[in-house]
């Protein structure tokens, strides 16, 4: 974890060193998040799960910057405190309405949450896998190239659903002859 807005270098130990991370409770790692974003400057950490992938996946690095005043707009990818389970979590904006934001992982069909804004901790604007760094839009130096791809995105997104079920019974027959 840093609290510059550089992130640490891709060499730097706490990239290298895999064993034996440090976890820190969810409550105490967004007041982190919080405090951090209160001083201006980004928060990185390590990601765990795979509700995101395959855009954000299990042991990726993430950098969450806080919102400057800029709400999330559709297509982005957020870290926000979940009204369910009071927990951290990241997920992307699926849809706004007046002053909420339909919230829903890549790997699901349905919206998971509906959040006000005071419950978005930051916006994911760097993710790093391995020794590389993921494209991800930059909304502070390009948001309306940022806002483009997140809208061409989440229209991927359905397209790629829709193939997979259309699909589907195309795959269940290849399995069934090939059995």
């Amino acid at each position: 974890m840093t609290s510059e807005t550089k992130s640490t270098p891709l060499s730097s130990p706490l990239v290298e060193k895999k064993e034996n991370p440090l976890t820190i409770p969810n409550s105490i790692l967004m007041e982190l998040i919080r405090a951090v974003h209160e001083k201006g400057a980004s928060f990185r950490f390590m990601a765990t799960g795979g509700s995101m992938t395959p855009s954000i996946r299990n042991n990726d690095f993430l950098t969450i910057s806080p919102l400057e005043g800029m709400p999330p707009f559709p297509g982005e990818v957020v870290a926000f405190r979940h009204p369910r389970s009071d927990r951290l979590t990241l997920h992307r904006v699926y849809e706004v309405k007046k002053n909420t934001f339909s919230i829903k992982a890549d790997n699901q069909n349905v919206v998971d949450a509906v959040i006000s804004i005071d419950d978005i901790l930051g916006v994911v604007t760097r993710v790093e896998r391995g020794e590389k760094v993921k494209f991800w839009p930059d909304r502070f130096n390009h948001p309306v190239r940022t806002r483009f791809y997140s809208k061409i995105y989440l229209r991927i997104t359905r397209i790629r659903r829709l193939f997979r079920i259309l699909l589907r019974p195309i795959k269940k027959r290849i399995k069934q002859i090939i059995s």
